[in-house]
């Protein structure tokens, strides 16, 4: 059946509706979400660790990696030593002990070639990683923190007072070494930056919400090249809320948490908040042609960007154990516009050094005064101008003497220089004095330093060859003298070097200081 309303029925009905009571209902306000709560992203909760399967009779797993092992990726220039230190703050003995292992750990042949791109396994105790995961977590707390000590300044709460804390329990205390290293950075800062304020100043900052104040014996303030502060947290106690802080008064401050018992990684962050045009590590300058010297610099800094045309280059070693600089190189160097800037050396000065090693030096090109110097060098006695009877003691009436030009006996062996001048009769008797029983070393007018100490070497079977020599490590002294001549260790645990070139003045000096007496042929 069909229902017709029109609109005088259908206003009956409403009528009638609005005489009985309705209940209606809405959500609790605390139910309710902020719009602006949806637009935020929340982080997937993480997925609960299954157990693990039992492992499959003969299954493989892959080994770990031994607890006190670092890798390292070999980069163009790089050599062991060199980067043992750089990297690890390793030198002398211990550096030795360690590239053996390093040697060993990667089977290499010789340690003095390294393949780029290489991965070297480091046998030594990886740097500490806890502190930076803490510094990214602390970073986030900071910020939290941070947002409501501004929200309390703008609702004008009460005042807060920082203080860092002078002993924290969570900060790792600093070794001696560590804490000397601060203190010879802060000396030596002035040096770098001229007029720049005591590092005892302290820091102080006063706002309407907050008081903060950094004690300078255990935070120092250096200055930067800019004028900008550089705060020094060594033992990384300062808390993320101060951090915070520090860097919302002054955007330009840096704050240094390397530690410093790694002197090498310490110095770099310090030069890197410094603000200097520019810095180059293990940087090396060469005076000199026959007799090198060589100085070997941590860091060369460049102030400005005319600093290179205006001569003024500060070259700063961090020495550790090695001796300091001598007096004749700072000299040198500041003739050459390089400024030398030295940490405190904890070498021991050893007074009175025994002259262990020898350079000959032989300034004449006649090759009979160049084989005599040679046996000297060696401590070989010799008779000159013999002459040799092949048939003696054979009674066959046959007399047949060669002269030689000089004759000596060494671990059993006959040994005779002769000057045969290549010709058929020459290598005949050559020959002939071979047959019984002697080593002939031949003689020639052309011969020099090179030439004759390569046949008298070989044939004494002594290690040592013709080629530039270093006269003691660069890396572990700091500063190095190369020349070519012949290098041969003594068996009393000293070196004999002999060159036929110029020694220069300077290059005497340093050799004297490294335990070396000199002699002339």
């Amino acid at each position: 059946m069909v229902v017709h309303l029109d609109k005088k029925h259908l206003g009956f009905a409403l009528m009638f509706l609005g005489a009985f009571p309705l209940t209606s209902y809405c959500v609790d306000k605390k139910f309710e979400i902020e719009p602006a709560a949806l637009a935020r992203k929340y982080p997937m909760p993480a997925p609960k660790a299954k157990p693990a399967a039992p492992k499959a009779a003969g299954a493989v797993t892959a080994a770990p990696k031994a607890a006190g092992t670092v890798t390292y990726k070999v980069k163009r220039g790089d050599f062991l030593y060199k980067v043992l230190a750089r990297e690890y703050g390793l030198s002398g003995y211990r550096a030795e002990a360690v590239a053996q292992r390093v040697k060993a750990a990667n089977h290499l042949s010789d340690i003095r070639r390294l393949q780029v791109g290489t991965t070297l396994l480091i046998p030594i105790n990886p740097p500490e990683r806890v502190a930076k995961s803490r510094s990214r977590r602390a970073a986030k707390v900071a910020a939290t923190l941070h947002g409501k000590v501004a929200a309390a300044q703008d609702k004008g709460g009460p005042m807060m007072f920082f203080k860092a804390p002078t002993s924290p329990a969570a900060a790792q205390p600093a070794s001696a070494a560590g804490a000397k290293a601060v203190q010879d950075a802060s000396n030596i800062w002035p040096q770098l930056i001229p007029n720049a304020p005591s590092s005892k100043t302290q820091l102080d900052y006063l706002s309407g919400a907050f008081s903060l104040s950094l004690d300078p014996e255990k935070y120092p303030v250096l200055t930067a090249q800019d004028g900008d502060a550089i705060v020094v947290d060594a033992n990384g106690s300062l808390p993320p809320l101060v951090k915070s802080l520090l860097q919302e008064k002054n955007p330009q401050l840096s704050i240094i948490s390397e530690r410093p018992d790694n002197p090498r990684t310490f110095y770099r962050a310090l030069l890197s908040a410094a603000h200097f045009y520019s810095f180059e590590e293990d940087f090396l300058v060469d005076f000199g042609i026959d007799s090198k010297v060589t100085v070997q610099a941590d860091f060369k800094i460049e102030k400005n960007q005319d600093s290179l045309l205006r001569q003024d280059i500060t070259l700063l070693k961090v020495t550790g154990k090695r001796p300091a600089l001598p007096q004749a190189l700072v000299r040198l160097l500041a003739t050459h516009g390089f400024k030398v800037v030295e940490t405190p050396s904890t070498a021991p000065i050893i007074t009175g050094r025994p002259d262990h090693s020898v350079l000959y030096q032989i300034p004449g090109k006649d090759p009979r005064n160049i084989a005599d110097a040679l046996l000297d060098a060696l401590g070989i006695r010799f008779q000159a101008d013999k002459s040799i009877d092949l048939y003696a003691g054979e009674n066959n009436g046959v007399r047949l003497e060669i002269p030689v030009y000089r004759y000596f006996e060494k671990n059993g062996n006959r040994y005779v220089l002769a000057r045969f001048q290549g010709d058929p009769l020459g290598e005949s008797l050559a020959g002939l004095l071979e047959a019984k029983g002697y080593q002939v070393i031949t003689v020639q007018e052309h011969d020099d330093l090179q030439s004759l100490s390569d046949k008298l070497l070989n044939r004494l079977d002594v290690a040592g060859r013709y080629g530039e020599q270093e006269l003691w490590s660069l890396w572990e002294k700091g500063y190095g003298v190369r020349m070519p001549g012949v290098m041969i260790n003594d068996a009393s645990g000293g070196r004999i070097f002999i060159t036929d070139r110029k020694v220069e003045p300077l290059a005497q000096e340093l050799a004297k200081l490294n335990g070396y007496r000199q002699e002339t042929r």
